[in-house]
């Protein structure tokens, strides 16, 4: 994955990202498959998927609704003077994540510590992931990107909203002082006590556990990696905001055996950890008004 860079504007698409889907019909024995299309990088004559899609499948350049988007940002008003950003491209070109860091908007006073507004980008031409936007706080201590707790800044799936920079601009625009509330949730996590078994046992129940068709099983090695993260954020007391530093610093630091495609792995592992800090569990737990 790359590291953040410094820009004073919206940065340009990677040119491994900048190319136009080629769609090709699948063969079989040497005749067509009715219906079904490989698409195909054509920078590297790689196939973008390992399935085909059928003939109702569109793959647009990522170039089209990224422009869009950055079209969206300009109308919004934000201030994109100071930004940093990184992308993380997954194999193949088939996927990839933007995160922007504009480092104008910061909620230090509210939270206690270094803190910037954090805005995400994901899109992919294989399908795995939907084409989103997201807002979160990134807490700079440890560069965490802060999964909401209150209202999800989220805009996923709606093409129509994404590609239409006016529209997109009204609601961006509003993520700076959204995000203001997000941030004075903090305290209520700050001033609830969670102890490490109270926490190791959460994460056992939500974070490491997965189902099999024997049943409900435990990956021990998940929840002691948790527990060794838990012991490195001592300096946030036994809190409901400890246990959430712990679940969004598995969200944002991942890693992985060679070979592995952390881009996509770290966009599937922050999903997740987005959606348990949603839970009616984990709200109650941290001290939390529970969602209406």
């Amino acid at each position: 994955m790359s590291a953040y860079q410094n820009f004073t504007g919206m940065p340009a698409l990677p040119v491994e990202l900048d190319f136009s889907p080629v769609r090709e019909p699948v063969m079989w024995n040497g005749n067509i498959v009715p219906d079904q299309y490989w698409w195909i990088n054509p920078l590297t004559d790689q196939l973008l998927s390992d399935k085909p899609s059928g003939k109702n499948h569109q793959c647009p350049s990522f170039a089209v609704m990224y422009d869009a988007i950055c079209a969206g940002v300009e109308a919004s008003g934000l201030d994109v003077s100071n930004i940093q950003a990184k992308f993380n491209v997954a194999s193949r070109g088939a996927a990839f994540s933007l995160d922007i860091l504009f480092k104008k908007y910061t909620y230090d006073s509210i939270v206690g510590e270094a803190t910037s507004m954090k805005m995400r980008i994901i899109d992919s031409h294989d399908m795995t992931f939907r084409r989103h936007i997201q807002a979160m706080i990134m807490r700079l201590a440890c560069t965490n990107g802060m999964s909401a707790v209150g209202e999800r800044l989220l805009i996923k799936q709606k093409h129509t909203l994404l590609s239409d920079p006016e529209k997109l601009g009204a609601v961006v625009s509003q993520y700076p002082v959204r995000l203001e509330a997000e941030a004075g949730l903090y305290k209520h996590m700050m001033a609830t006590r969670v102890s490490k078994d109270e926490a190791i046992q959460f994460a056992r129940d939500e974070l490491a556990s997965y189902r099999t068709v024997s049943g409900v099983k435990t990956n021990e090695k998940s929840v002691e990696e948790f527990a060794r993260i838990w012991n490195s954020y001592a300096g946030l007391g036994e809190t409901g905001y400890r246990l959430y530093n712990v679940l969004t610093h598995i969200g944002t630091h991942v890693t992985g055996r060679e070979g592995t495609d952390l881009a996509r792995k770290q966009i599937r592992i922050e999903d997740r950890v987005a959606d348990i800090v949603q839970l009616p569990r984990f709200r109650q737990l941290t001290g939390l008004p529970l969602a209406a």
